[in-house]
């Protein structure tokens, strides 16, 4: 399932986006590697750059999930998604029409159990 980060305009976060996705296309060469079109829910994205592992880490830095709250930020993930991003989940940016929209591939849908039964027992 995808999930997405739809980053408006006029969100605090929106010059960092815009900073990730600018150096992400700048570094394509083939014009081949640009994903078109995504269509999430609302959320339209275009001329969509696939994060490399060596560049993930440009995405964590804008830290998404400060955004949880904030009425300029649309996104499918609650915060415990959003906290779960790491290096190890795929991600693509995109321009959007108002802002920038991230997409994460491989996110858990909620935590994992733990402890003997299951759960803790505190």
């Amino acid at each position: 399932m995808s999930h997405y980060a739809l980053v408006l305009e006029q969100s605090r976060k929106a010059k960092a986006a815009r900073n990730v996705y600018d150096h992400l296309r700048a570094k394509i060469k083939d014009p081949k590697r640009i994903i078109a079109e995504l269509q999430l829910e609302n959320a339209l994205g275009v001329e969509g750059v696939r994060v490399e592992p060596a560049d993930k880490y440009r995405v964590l830095n804008v830290r998404l999930h400060d955004e949880h709250l904030s009425p300029f930020f649309r996104t499918n993930m609650n915060l415990f998604q959003l906290l779960m991003i790491d290096e190890h989940t795929e991600m693509a940016v995109y321009r959007a029409e108002k802002g920038w929209l991230f997409v994460f591939e491989g996110l858990a849908p909620g935590p994992s159990p733990f402890g003997q039964n299951g759960f803790d027992m505190r």
